[in-house]
């Protein structure tokens, strides 16, 4: 299952040891390329910069680095193992708009060659998926395309309208 399923988190597990080893904890036979792929995937090029660069020691929860790093990171890590479902629960909550922008259009390219299972908050991070389950009171009251729910359904577009209110969009 840890071979077909890879996981990030709003708030990632990462673990005391290197940003290198936390990156291939998932696939340790990775290349240099393929560690360098998946962090331009992620925008996580903040890692080159880090004192000791990729082989600098994170901290216990990579207590070191600020909350959309720690997401970054843990994207990073995601996408480099390959998985055949990619599970991405609120991943992007931490990022700035202009850095959400360009994961999600990097995210595209990896999601159209897996299946990606996507829970978020955000309406820009919706647009990711071909299909969209909307929750309400932890039952799924409606399934479609965005398109679809947004002319049919008033509690989605109250749910976007919401979301694009807010001020930290």
């Amino acid at each position: 299952l840890r071979q077909l399923v890879a996981t990030a988190f709003e708030d990632p597990t990462l673990f005391s040891m290197s940003a290198r080893e936390n990156l291939t904890l998932g696939r340790p036979d990775a290349s240099d390329a393929d560690v360098a792929q998946a962090i331009e995937v992620a925008q996580a090029q903040f890692l080159y910069d880090l004192p000791f660069g990729l082989d600098t020691r994170i901290g216990e929860q990579g207590l070191s680095l600020s909350g959309g790093q720690r997401q970054r990171l843990a994207l990073a890590r995601a996408v480099l193992a390959r998985p055949a479902v990619l599970v991405l629960d609120d991943t992007l909550s931490a990022l700035d708009v202009h850095t959400e922008a360009l994961v999600e259009e990097a995210l595209r390219r990896v999601l159209a060659d897996t299946t990606g299972l996507v829970v978020a908050h955000r309406a820009s991070t919706v647009l990711l998926a071909d299909r969209v389950a909307l929750l309400q009171d932890g039952t799924i009251t409606h399934v479609g395309d965005h398109r679809e729910l947004l002319e049919t359904v008033p509690a989605y577009r109250d749910l976007l309208a919401a979301d694009a209110d807010r001020d930290d969009l």
